[in-house]
């Protein structure tokens, strides 16, 4: 199914997977942006699906789109498909976080065209050696589908040629966004022989954890939890490839400042 066939149709409402998430701050939007990690814009019977190749595991690269003058593939960085909309659910874990939005109920469409806005026509752009997808409402302009591997390789959806701009990182619980940056996020791996559920020290083996309470924030600590997320990124191959994506300055709860960028500098 090609996008011409979605030419004249109104956006009848946005699902966001994985949708962008900081505390205090409404989940998927930042400022007049939308950022999720998958993104489908739901018409009268089809959906238009963008998906980021750092975050799935079943989209290996993004939608080529051309060749490049060295001969690699020119591509969007995400990977877009037209399908059924009765589809998409299927598309994604029902374990996923999402949220769905009405036109009306992101800030940003209402700066390039009306609630039920008419798709009217798409094409290419570019910033930089960057390509995306710009697509035209009644009315008002065009707005912009990006591939934001800066950040964690979200999908953002903008007026015209917005980027929004993250000055920085904190992530305080693995419910954040980077939240797999969290010693508590739950992604097990196995260290010098033994299970571990997270790299939090309440799920330590027994010894280690006893040692951390009489010295929860000496050396001794930065050394366990430092082993602890090199052996968890060594075996989440996903999130290996995210961490090494990283750009921004991060602060994340119960870690020792910096030890992040050393695990990066190391992976």
């Amino acid at each position: 199914m090609l996008l011409e066939q979605l030419l004249i149709q109104p956006i009848t409402r946005i699902d966001l997977i994985q949708p962008w998430r900081v505390a205090g701050q409404n989940v998927g939007m930042v400022a007049d942006s939308l950022l999720a990690g998958a993104m489908a814009i739901h018409f009268a019977d089809s959906a238009l699906v963008f998906r980021s190749p750092l975050r799935f595991a079943c989209c290996q690269t993004g939608t080529v789109v051309g060749i490049r003058s060295s001969g690699a593939p020119l591509t969007l960085g995400y990977r877009f498909d037209v399908v059924p909309s009765d589809d998409v659910d299927g598309l994604f874990a029902a374990c996923e976080p999402r949220r769905s939005l009405t036109p009306d109920q992101w800030s940003g469409l209402s700066r390039v065209g009306r609630a039920q806005s008419v798709f009217l026509l798409a094409d290419l752009s570019c910033l930089g050696r960057d390509y995306f997808l710009r697509l035209r409402l009644l009315d008002r302009g065009w707005c912009s589908v990006s591939y934001r591997p800066d950040l964690d390789g979200a999908i953002e959806f903008s007026p015209e040629n917005q980027r929004v701009k993250v000055p920085s990182i904190v992530v305080q619980s693995p419910d954040d966004e980077f939240g797999w940056l969290h010693p508590a996020s739950a992604y097990p791996f196995v260290l010098d022989g033994q299970y571990w559920r997270t790299a939090h020290p309440r799920d330590w083996p027994w010894p280690l954890a006893r040692a951390w309470r009489s010295q929860p924030t000496g050396s001794e600590y930065r050394r366990i939890v430092k082993a602890a997320l090199l052996a968890r990124f060594a075996q989440h191959d996903t999130l290996r490839k995210r961490l090494k994506a990283l750009r921004w300055p991060v602060t994340v709860a119960d870690l020792p400042e910096g030890l992040v960028e050393e695990v990066v500098a190391l992976m």
